[in-house]
């Protein structure tokens, strides 16, 4: 969690963050949840957005790449609603990063609130108990539920309900992030400043 306070000890001026091009991983833990950390220790330190003239960058084709997503949303045998979208990668400042983040809680309480009180029937269909349809009236996730945002702010994604969904954390959202992870590690985002995201419409993503 970000530290929110600013504390001066022994008259040490704390440190500010140091804004950072690679927002996408800097602050999609904060933003999100647990579970980002491994992105962010992959690309704290790497430019996503402008790549040094003398540094030579090696990425497979973008053609490869939407055929090889293709192939691990077969593998990983995610919901046959599941589809590709193309987004360019578009930087968020650390400020526009932060100033989410109130945003964000304030309407993922809202957003399970209006799952469990308006779309009682779809969370059955999708797998939810009585149990955890209760929770979500209550304002949190089910266990084993997560929001994700369909399409990340850094490509674009807003912060609205059109743009949330309800999901298994393990295996749907867990896949869907190593197929992001895939085209982090193998430069195709750094390159391309794109990337090719599993996509769906609706509230909730389920076979």
């Amino acid at each position: 969690m970000w530290e929110w306070t600013n504390r001066i000890i022994k008259k040490k001026t704390p440190e500010k963050p140091t804004p950072d091009t690679s927002s996408l991983l800097t602050a999609y833990n904060d933003l999100i949840g647990s579970g980002y950390s491994l992105y962010h220790s992959r690309i704290r330190n790497m430019q996503i957005a402008e790549n040094p003239n003398d540094e030579k960058i090696s990425a497979p084709e973008p053609e490869s790449v939407f055929t090889a997503v293709q192939q691990k949303i077969s593998e990983f045998e995610l919901p046959a609603m599941t589809r590709i979208v193309e987004k360019e990668y578009v930087p968020q400042s650390w400020q526009e990063m932060n100033n989410s983040f109130d945003r964000y809680y304030k309407l993922r309480g809202r957003f399970f609130k209006l799952l469990g009180y308006s779309d009682t029937d779809e969370c059955r269909r999708a797998g939810l108990s009585e149990q955890d349809i209760d929770c979500l009236r209550r304002g949190f996730a089910p266990e084993n539920y997560n929001i994700h945002l369909k399409i990340p702010a850094d490509f674009g994604g807003s912060l609205n309900f059109d743009n949330f969904s309800l999901i298994r954390t393990r295996p749907h959202h867990s896949c869907i992030h190593r197929i992001i992870d895939m085209q982090i590690e193998n430069n195709f985002l750094r390159v391309y400043k794109k990337i090719f995201l599993p996509w769906f419409e609706g509230k909730f993503y389920y076979d």
